[in-house]
């Protein structure tokens, strides 16, 4: 009796525990299936909102009497159950957990073995600035240690990957010229005793070009979407003639493997037998620490099973639901066509904490169900299981906790918009059908923590408990994980079962956590006071009183209703968008056919969505500027370091390059192996950076140079005066570098675009409007 009484002392509020959090998240889901409901654009999103609400409240009420029935509780209160209803709940929990697990499992070993798994080099040509496609990688900055943003840049521009076909576009959010910004452009050897810095430089950088912005602060999605812009300009003649433009996601504090790029750029465009229509792709994110701690490791533990187990699962059913900003690799012919729908101006959208959720800490989500959307078929939206990165893990719980709150409220209300959706339905359904499943069985964690301390407590026999289920979902969990703490060298994976314990009790205080403080508008952290509108202050208005005082997001958005009667976010992405992704690109580097369609902007073969203002055809400009329009659009294009010096700094700036240029030479060739494996970036490097090779092809070419100068904020092109002297041939080097890396270049032929020897050709295209991506 003594120990009855003292096993329900222990597992009572541990009961309790498991029914918050089991009434929580039913509240919570049905919310976001409300106000997908109160919003709906569509017939089709009511309906199913409703189907969802009956279904969810059904699936998640039924696992309430079998939480009692099969919880070890004192015989006082069992022995009034009816047998036959135990024994029905008892068997219905078992065969229902073990299909929504082995179901996803037998996926998840499909795709191991269907897909090379590691950081194997998947390339086994030598790639040059001929066979590689160009990547443009996106990194916004805001406050970052120069230590670790130099780290991050390294790690990119030292990638096995010809450099002239790496730019890096480095964007500050925000355009104070402190210390730690002085740092790093010093690192990258731009002079830091220039009287004026413009807003965008290009550098070279150990091969690589690299710009280096200033964009006025405005929060990470506002940063994007200016560099977006700038790409748009650099690289407007450039995407007219061709489709090899992709473009990386990564955060100023990731740390790209060697392989990252190569492997990335052989599953979306390199792989024999392509169709060459992957549209976007995310990799393995790891965490990295100086300092292990239990915080650490649990999180390093769920980011291998998260990324490797879960992501693999929704591969395997036709699409990532996730595209991550920390490593995501997108076709930018068409991201651009989603850029002015993911780079609208939500800010006086926002009607209440759902569309908060769903459009600010869900963007990534957001961007990945337009992707979704506008796919023609399934997996076009995948994983690379050979792509790495690792970023810095938090070090505080506060700080995870901050994490985990905007993850969840991004997850759940983006889910209930995909779930509502009747496109991805039709599109892909076992993965929706898998997503909904899995979100009704959420509350079952803690349940296998109260039946070990009632073993424990002797309170339950062996027997008592359902040994089957918890050997299922450990065991082959486990199985998989062994796996990959082998295949990785990250033996830390071993420590899965420390993640099985303990891992409900914190993703518990997640979800409590994030219900309770949703309501809560910013990102965390100190802030200053919502700005707000009111008879004084326009929507517009708050909003740039919230970027003064440091976040776009700072703002009482539920003002923004009284003051103006405008539509808020839409739940629904526009049907222009479904299937618009459906062409496929021709073979890479090749012309149009008809260069009349290449001038013509993609805004003029759609009509303006719904959630958008009506969009005005400017033919002299990219769709994409046109698209991303707003109250600021003063983006000017990067001016050559060169030009910023005198020739005294040209001079010592050309002999450092010089040097650095052998430097890295001479330490390939220490580090290369005497194998005999083919690797690429002593070769790569060795023909990319040549400056003969540079300067034959391109005076053969005929070619003039050009820099920007700039005139009353204003950028023109002039053709450079040609140093005298002993400077002559290094500039005339630099020149041709970055007319090489840049992708306006008036005289880039399409035999840049050559695919790999052994890779087959497939058939060109047509490129009608219909089949253009």
């Amino acid at each position: 009796m003594d120990s009855e009484r003292f096993c329900v002392s222990i597992i009572g509020p541990l009961m309790l525990a498991a029914f918050v959090e089991w009434f929580l998240f039913l509240a919570a889901f049905l919310y976001c299936l409300v106000k997908v409901f109160q919003k709906a654009e569509h017939w089709s999103i009511k309906i199913l909102a409703v189907a969802m609400m009956i279904i969810f409240t059904l699936l998640r009420g039924i696992f309430l009497p079998i939480m009692v029935v099969t919880l070890p509780l004192p015989t006082q209160l069992t022995r009034n159950y009816p047998p036959e209803l135990v024994t029905f709940l008892q068997w219905f929990a078992f065969w229902t957990f073990s299909a929504l697990l082995i179901i996803p499992w037998l996926f998840c070993v499909h795709r191991l073995v269907t897909n090379s798994i590691g950081r194997t080099q998947r390339i086994k040509e030598v790639l040059d600035d001929r066979t590689a496609p160009k990547t443009v990688i996106v990194m916004p900055v805001y406050k970052e240690n120069p230590t670790v943003l130099i780290k991050a840049i390294n790690s990119v521009v030292g990638s096995d990957y010809p450099s002239n076909c790496i730019h890096v576009f480095l964007s500050y959010d925000g355009v104070n010229l402190d210390e730690p910004y002085l740092q790093v452009i010093h690192h990258l050897g731009i002079p830091i005793c220039l009287d004026t810095y413009p807003q965008s430089i290009d550098v070279t950088y150990r091969g690589a070009r690299i710009t280096v912005s200033r964009f006025k602060h405005g929060g990470k999605r506002h940063c994007q979407k200016s560099t977006f812009k700038l790409i748009s300009q650099v690289y407007e003649e450039y995407n007219r003639k061709h489709d090899d433009l992709f473009m990386l996601f990564i955060d100023s504090d990731c740390i790209l493997d060697r392989l990252c790029l190569q492997n990335f750029m052989y599953d979306m465009e390199l792989k024999p037998g392509s169709k060459h229509n992957m549209l976007a792709m995310t990799g393995i994110i790891t965490s990295t620490t100086e300092k292990n701690s239990l915080i650490t490791v649990l999180q390093d533990l769920e980011y291998i099973h998260g990324q490797l187990f879960e992501r693999s699962v929704e591969s395997g059913c036709g699409a990532v639901t996730c595209l991550p900003g920390a490593l995501t690799i997108l076709r930018f012919s068409a991201f651009r066509k989603m850029a002015k729908h993911y780079f609208a101006d939500k800010a006086e959208q926002c009607e209440d904490l759902f569309d908060y959720a769903k459009c600010h800490l869900g963007e990534d989500r957001w961007l990945t169900h337009l992707f979704m959307i506008g796919a023609k078929e399934r997996y076009q939206i995948q994983m690379c299981t050979s792509a790495f990165c690792k970023t810095e893990a938090a070090q505080t719980f506060r700080t995870l906790l901050k994490q985990r709150r905007r993850w969840f409220l991004g997850y759940i209300t983006n889910e209930a918009c995909m779930l509502t959706d009747v496109r991805l339905w039709r599109r892909y359904p076992f993965l929706c059908l898998v997503r909904l499943m899995q979100n009704t069985i959420r509350t079952t964690a803690l349940l296998f923590f109260v039946q070990m301390i009632a073993l424990m407590t002797t309170s339950s026999r062996v027997a008592d408990l359902p040994v089957g289920f918890i050997a299922i979902s450990l065991g082959l969990n486990y199985v998989l994980m062994f796996y990959f703490g082998i295949r990785l060298k990250r033996y830390k994976a071993w420590l899965y079962p420390l993640m099985f314990v303990l891992n409900p009790f914190f993703n518990w205080l997640y979800m409590v956590y994030g219900i309770f403080t949703a309501g809560q508008r910013t990102w965390g952290g100190p802030r200053a006071d919502a700005a707000k509108a009111d008879e004084h202050t326009s929507p517009e208005e708050a909003v740039e009183q919230a970027r003064a005082q440091g976040d776009e997001l700072n703002v009482m958005v539920d003002t923004f209703r009284a003051k103006a009667d405008k539509k808020g976010c839409s739940n629904r992405a526009s049907e222009q968008i479904d299937r618009r992704l459906s062409g496929l690109p021709g073979p890479r580097g090749s012309y149009l056919a008809n260069h009349d369609e290449a001038v013509v902007p993609l805004a003029s073969l759609t009509t303006s969505p719904l959630d958008v203002p009506r969009i005005g055809l400017h033919p002299n400009c990219s769709s994409d500027s046109v698209a991303t329009d707003s109250s600021s659009n003063s983006i000017s294009l990067p001016l050559d370091v060169e030009s910023l010096m005198n020739e005294e700094d040209r001079a010592k700036r050309s002999m450092a390059l010089q040097a650095q240029e052998l430097t890295s030479i001479l330490q390939q060739f220490a580090t290369d192996p005497d194998d005999g494996d083919i690797h690429t970036q002593g070769p790569a490097r060795l023909q990319s950076e040549s400056p003969e090779t540079h300067v034959a092809s391109e005076q053969s070419r005929g070619a003039p140079a050009f820099a920007p100068a700039l005139r009353d904020d204003t950028v023109h092109c002039m053709p450079l005066r040609q140093p005298q002297g002993a400077l002559q041939s290094a500039y005339a080097q630099q020149s041709v570098e970055l007319g090489v890396m840049t992708g306006n270049h008036r005289s880039l032929r399409p035999s840049r675009g050559r695919r790999l020897q052994k890779t087959p050709r497939q058939a060109s295209q047509s490129r009608s409007p219909e089949y253009m991506v």
